[in-house]
This record gives C-alpha cells, sequence and structure tokens, in this order.
C-alpha cells in the first residue's frame, strides 16, 4: 500500500505531550508541523471529571484551542474524537450530525467546548473533522467489555447491570478504519466532511451487551461463567452525572460521503471476543 509506506506516524507519550501543558501543546505542533493531527486522548472519567473541572476542561477543550491555532496558523488538519456526550439523550430518533450540542455532565460540556473551539478556528479554512462516536471497547485499557470479562471470570456474584439506557457500541478497531479511510482521502486532496458519527449499527442498551458478552464468551470458551446478569433502571444506580437515555448516532452521513457501512453490533462484539481471546 503506497499510502502506507509515505506515512510517519508520531505517537508522544503523556511526558512528551502533556495535554494540561498548552503551552507544550502549541510547541510540540509547531516544532512536528504534522499534516494531520489525530486527537485520541481525553479525559474520559465521567464520574470523576464532575469534581476535576478544570483538567477535564485543560485536556478535552483547551489543548483543542491550542491545537487548532498552530494549525490554523502552519497549515495541517485535525480528526477529533468525540462523544455522544455531546447531546442531552432527549431525542427519540438517532443524533444526526447537525443536532444542536446540549450536554448533561461536565465531561459532555468539555468535549462539547473542544468541538466548539474546532469550529471557530477552523471552520472557514476546512480544517478538521469531529468523529462522534459512542460506547466505546476494545481490547486494550479500561472499557464495558473488559470489565464485564473481569466479572465474568471472578463468577461470583449477580451482575446487575443498566438496561435503560439506549446506544450503540462502536469497536476501536472499526473506529481506526475510519479514521485511515480520512487519511487516505486527505492525502489525494479530497474534502473531507467536518462533523461525521460512527458506530456499530442497531439499537442496545448495557444490559443487552452483557448477555450477549456471556453468552459468546462461554461459547468460545474464553470464559466459563453462570453469573445471573440482571436489568436495573438507571435511577437505582447511583453515579455522580447524569448520563444520556438516548445515545443512539446516525452513520449514515459517513456512509454517504464515505461509502462504509458500520456492522451489526453483534458481529463486531464477536469479533472483538475473539480477538482478545
Amino acid at each position: 500500500n503506497k499510502i502506507e509506506e509515505s506515512i510517519d506516524i508520531f505517537t508522544p507519550s503523556r511526558d512528551e505531550l502533556n495535554l494540561l501543558n498548552l503551552q507544550k501543546c502549541e510547541d510540540y505542533v509547531k516544532k512536528l508541523k504534522p499534516d494531520i493531527l489525530i486527537n485520541l486522548a481525553a479525559y474520559t472519567a465521567v464520574d470523576k471529571a464532575e469534581n476535576d473541572i478544570d483538567n477535564a476542561l485543560a485536556i478535552n477543550g483547551l489543548a483543542l484551542r491550542s491545537f487548532a491555532n498552530v494549525i490554523k496558523h502552519y497549515g495541517g488538519y485535525i480528526i477529533q474524537i468525540s462523544t455522544d456526550y455531546v447531546f442531552n439523550g432527549e431525542n427519540k430518533i438517532p443524533y444526526q450530525t447537525d443536532h444542536a450540542r446540549d450536554p448533561l455532565n461536565i465531561y459532555g460540556k468539555t468535549k462539547a467546548k473542544g468541538e466548539m473551539f474546532l469550529e471557530d478556528i477552523l471552520s472557514k479554512t476546512n480544517q478538521f473533522t469531529i468523529i462522534r462516536t459512542s460506547w466505546l471497547v476494545s481490547p486494550w485499557g479500561q472499557n464495558f467489555v473488559k470489565t464485564i470479562l473481569k466479572k465474568l471470570k471472578e463468577n461470583k456474584e449477580t451482575l446487575n447491570i443498566v438496561s435503560d439506557q439506549i446506544g450503540c457500541l462502536t469497536t476501536a478497531k472499526n473506529l481506526a478504519l475510519l479514521i485511515k479511510i480520512l487519511i487516505e482521502k486527505k492525502i489525494n486532496n479530497k474534502l473531507l466532511p467536518s462533523h461525521l458519527h460512527w458506530s456499530s449499527s442497531g439499537e442496545t442498551n448495557w444490559y443487552e451487551i452483557a448477555l450477549k458478552i456471556k453468552e459468546i464468551s462461554n461459547s468460545i470458551n474464553l470464559v466459563n461463567s453462570s453469573i445471573d446478569i440482571l436489568p436495573v433502571k438507571t435511577a437505582d444506580y447511583k453515579t455522580l452525572c447524569s448520563r444520556p437515555k438516548f445515545s443512539l448516532l446516525d452513520t449514515s452521513l459517513a456512509t454517504k460521503k464515505l461509502g462504509i457501512r458500520s456492522n451489526f453490533w453483534w458481529n463486531d462484539l464477536d469479533d472483538l471476543l475473539n480477538e482478545i481471546k
């Protein structure tokens, strides 16, 4: 693949590029002058953010302002990963890319702030794409699939999982695929959409996903669990901050503009669990 051969990828560690240090954000990008800056970093501890507003705002919001100012001056392009949490969850149909933001919690507000900085600074020059995604899962780091697998392996208690938040999962692998397509188009000087939504297809909830994780994991011998998984309402499950009740994203613009379709969430979950195995 010619494109892969011609790309240098820089992956700074937290020490090399600390998003809390806004001057460092500017200096690092100034020094590298990347053609494309893919911002995968975020403050994602949703409940913790409620009492750690300054850090969440710096990482999810102000760092983007620093990046955008440098990109505007030196050229380049930003691909920003955002979230369903910029919406209030009151919708009944999947959110389209131009739906008004109305975040419920600090995490959502700081991510919305990051989006607004990109729009304010880079809209006129078409230098950004915001990808909003929901319920991100992967074989690495901390995420819902890893947490449920851990509980299934322990096999010692009943699991109570929220069943009244509607949405859909996204695998990191599929998100990476979308980003790769954007990079290829950008290298070929194609105009990219400023906002995209991306997730698996279908409609589900956390409880259903947990049941499916158990079913698939048992069937491929990843775990051997007889644990009971029970549905609970959000109201019975005390958390520090409000979460959107409805998080489905309309991904049709990505299909229209980029020619890719998302897979049904069962299939993506199946792939992910086999990958973990």
